[in-house]
């Protein structure tokens, strides 16, 4: 990301200040001299990544993939318009509805109890604009579905959205997600945060896995990375830096497995050693803390409520959201603070202390 961003390859809008709300609409703004984070849009970042892949191997565009078998000496995908592919081994990077995952038996069919759905839409600014260009508004609200709404201003444009569990959306907004996103818009306009109208073209929904990494992302001939295998922060739904990170490991394992010609589940079974090691505490307590605040309890009023009086804590709220602190540091924290006993029984108990 760093290379990018110094190439100027990307436009990135760089972001200081973080507007945190939660269901009982309690708001509390972090504020930092430095960036929080860099936003940016993920087509064009997309879009970087390609180019930079298309210059050092060949790339067959256009093609989707629709089955995947393993042979005793190769894999094979077979595409949509009938062509077979044939390689030694495959890296299954094929998002969150990933084919290599399910046709190598590493991924259930069981997808309403481990997805979430995003509702989104693009926007430029002179169509739907935001009362804050330079922080982004995360609204914690959807406490009983998982989820939570956000406005992220990038150059030109808006990302405005919302995500909910998948069986949440079946059910309770029976697929009807255009017309509840529309909703959502009217409701940040009563806020103050946005002014003008949202743009229906501009509207999309995608699965994004939120149960935590699969139980095991590797087997004969094949790994998984990114969405694909699950790595996706349950608390945030944040993945891109799960994705890059899992993407490097596979790599290097499959170069590994290339150089001495061995493909088997054995050869392949450090790539998970190595995310484990990498990231994996991330992403598990990352699902705990989704199952402990996203319930109705008002755990989530509370954290929020005491974060607006104690700016350490609120810092490694945020600083764990971003990426920026880690679970354990939250926990330090929460456990040698002076605030009273009882305050911190409700929080402990919010994040699995």
């Amino acid at each position: 990301m760093r290379e990018f961003l110094q190439a100027g390859e990307v436009p990135v809008n760089p972001i200081s200040r973080v507007h945190l709300e939660s269901p009982d609409g309690t708001r509390v703004t972090y504020q930092q001299a430095e960036p929080i984070l860099y936003l940016i849009r993920r087509w064009e970042f997309d879009a970087a990544l390609f180019r930079r892949a298309a210059s050092v191997v060949d790339i067959e565009a256009n093609t989707t993939i629709r089955k995947l078998q393993i042979h005793n000496d190769h894999a094979e995908v077979e595409a949509t318009d009938g062509r077979t592919f044939r390689a030694p081994l495959v890296i299954g990077a094929d998002s969150a509805n990933s084919v290599i995952a399910r046709h190598s038996g590493l991924r259930s069919e069981a997808a309403h109890k481990e997805y979430a759905v995003d509702m989104m839409e693009e926007t430029t600014y002179d169509r739907l604009d935001v009362q804050d260009r330079e922080a982004i508004y995360l609204f914690l609200t959807l406490t009983e579905s998982f989820g939570y709404g956000y406005i992220f201003p990038k150059t030109a444009h808006l990302n405005l959205g919302f995500g909910c569990k998948l069986d949440h959306y079946l059910t309770k907004l029976r697929g009807k997600g255009k017309e509840h996103h529309a909703e959502w818009v009217d409701t940040l306009k009563g806020k103050g945060d946005v002014t003008g109208e949202t743009n229906p073209a501009g509207y999309k929904a995608f699965p994004i896995p939120v149960s935590g990494p699969l139980a095991k992302t590797y087997t004969d001939r094949v790994l998984l990375a990114g969405d694909a295998a699950g790595f996706v922060n349950a608390f945030t739904a944040e993945g891109i830096f799960y994705a890059m990170t899992s993407g490097a490991l596979a790599a290097e394992t499959a170069a590994s497995a290339v150089e001495r010609q061995r493909f088997d589940e054995p050869q392949l079974a450090g790539y998970q050693r190595q995310w484990e090691q990498e990231i994996g505490s991330d992403l598990h307590h990352s699902v705990d803390i989704q199952h402990r605040l996203f319930n109705g309890s008002g755990r989530m009023d509370a954290l929020v409520r005491n974060a607006s009086r104690d700016p350490e804590l609120l810092r490694l709220i945020i600083g764990y959201s971003m990426g920026a602190a880690r679970y354990e540091d939250l926990r330090s924290y929460m456990m040698r603070s002076t605030v009273p006993t009882w305050v911190w029984g409700k929080l402990r108990s919010a994040v699995g202390l």
